[in-house]
């Protein structure tokens, strides 16, 4: 809520010193292109981590809290030892990637994470769209100035 209301009082710092709203509406885009970036950098991170990982066969044992965690995330079991998910659970396509009966391929990584179907199809998407929302954000900026 600080930050609203942070974001408003700038706002109106900026149209009493004159700045037109043209300029404030390419200020902003940029921040949401700066946003965009950095997702992009998230998931090219997270995308190069998957490509270090090994792969090994799991069982899916539940869905539950890691802690110091606000998310619940998917909990295996490789070999005699329990995992968890790198990214938090998704309760929406449950049926899909968590199946109990049956092992799975998952990514170990080096600190004993995984990333499971959920994870690795959130960082494919994660990083194309990203990338699409920066360089059309970027396209729509340069058009605007007309660089």
């Amino acid at each position: 809520m600080e930050f609203l209301v942070a974001f408003a009082v700038l706002l109106v710092i900026l149209i009493l010193v004159g700045v037109n709203f043209f300029d404030i509406g390419l200020l902003l885009l940029g921040l949401l292109d700066f946003l965009c970036l950095v997702m992009f950098c998230f998931f090219a991170f997270s995308l190069f981590r998957l490509f270090t990982c090994k792969r090994v066969k799991a069982r899916f044992k539940e869905i539950g809290e890691k802690e110091n965690s606000r998310f619940k995330v998917a909990w295996y079991v490789i070999g005699k030892e329990e995992a968890s998910s790198v990214f938090p659970a998704e309760f929406l396509g449950k049926r899909l990637f968590y199946k109990r009966s049956e092992d799975t391929g998952v990514l170990l990584t080096k600190k004993g994470g995984v990333f499971d179907l959920n994870a690795i199809l959130a960082i494919a998407l994660g990083f194309v769209f990203s990338f699409a929302m920066f360089a059309g954000i970027l396209y729509a900026i340069a058009a605007l100035i007309k660089l």
